[in-house]
């Protein structure tokens, strides 16, 4: 495959499963041995494809032959639910996926063990999807961003994201949720722009937006520290930058975790 993006799963205190997507289509699921003593061990144990076969053929982003590989760029997984998630493609498709799944792909000549693992297809974004990202506060949301310059919020019970976010007019590149504040996440741009947002002040536009570098150099990636109150940044350039985040955007505030699940609940009317 031309490009790979991993995830882990299942962790236990021997071994990992960790999921690798590829622009092939290939979904692979690996046992990761852990030894003190000896070099990991990968072994391959499970093996899911995404084609044409399982999109509606009147989606807007339906591959126009039913046999072709459905390229991904992007995967999250549930915080609560270790089976479920989420994928994005090259084409702008959103998926919802299952490593439960026992459906196999609707065309001949794939190989068998290759099962497809769709269970939902959602709105498309307009371009690529680069990112998206699991609440870890809740367990039917997440974030997606993409080279169509938006970041949606989905409920993965609806097929339409509830809340569409246009901060720039150019490509998002990442995007993740704060591990200590439910209603702040944040969002990397082309235009080399770290972007805060907290749905509890503002639900239209970020509350804070931070040149990364001053050469607009794009910013490729960004990942909270789960430990403490800092997150950092990567760019084109290959610079990592390590940022401080102020008390109020880092302290959970009262009744946070209830506000997120009011806004959950706006996604179904």
């Amino acid at each position: 495959s031309s490009g790979i993006n991993a995830e882990y799963g299942q962790t236990t205190a021997k071994s990992n499963n960790l999921l690798s997507l590829g622009m092939d289509g290939k979904i692979l699921k690996w046992e990761v041995k852990l030894s003190r003593y000896q070099d990991p061990e990968l072994t391959l144990i499970q093996g899911f494809i995404i084609t044409g076969s399982y999109i509606p053929r009147d989606h807007p982003t339906a591959p126009s032959s039913r046999t072709a590989d459905i390229g991904g760029t992007a995967m999250s997984f549930s915080k609560e639910d270790e089976s479920t998630f989420v994928v994005g493609a090259e084409s702008g498709l959103v998926l919802k996926c299952s490593t439960l799944s026992t459906e196999l792909p609707l065309d001949k000549g794939i190989k068998i063990q290759f099962r497809s693992p769709i269970t939902l297809v959602y709105n498309s974004h307009n371009g690529p999807v680069y990112d998206m990202d699991f609440s870890p506060a809740h367990r039917n949301l997440f974030l997606t961003a993409s080279t169509d310059g938006t970041i949606r919020l989905y409920n993965t019970l609806q097929p339409k994201p509830f809340q569409v976010l246009e901060p720039v007019s150019g490509y998002v590149f990442g995007v993740q949720w704060s591990p200590s504040r439910p209603l702040v996440f944040a969002a990397a741009t082309a235009n080399a722009s770290l972007l805060i947002y907290d749905l509890k002040k503002s639900r239209v536009g970020p509350v804070l937006q931070v040149p990364v570098n001053q050469t607009k150099s794009p910013c490729y990636s960004l990942a909270f520290n789960t430990r403490s109150d800092t997150l950092c940044t990567g760019d084109s350039k290959g610079t990592v930058k390590i940022w401080k985040l102020s008390q109020g955007l880092s302290s959970q505030v009262r009744n946070e975790a209830k506000m997120l699940e009011r806004i959950a609940a706006s996604s179904y009317e």
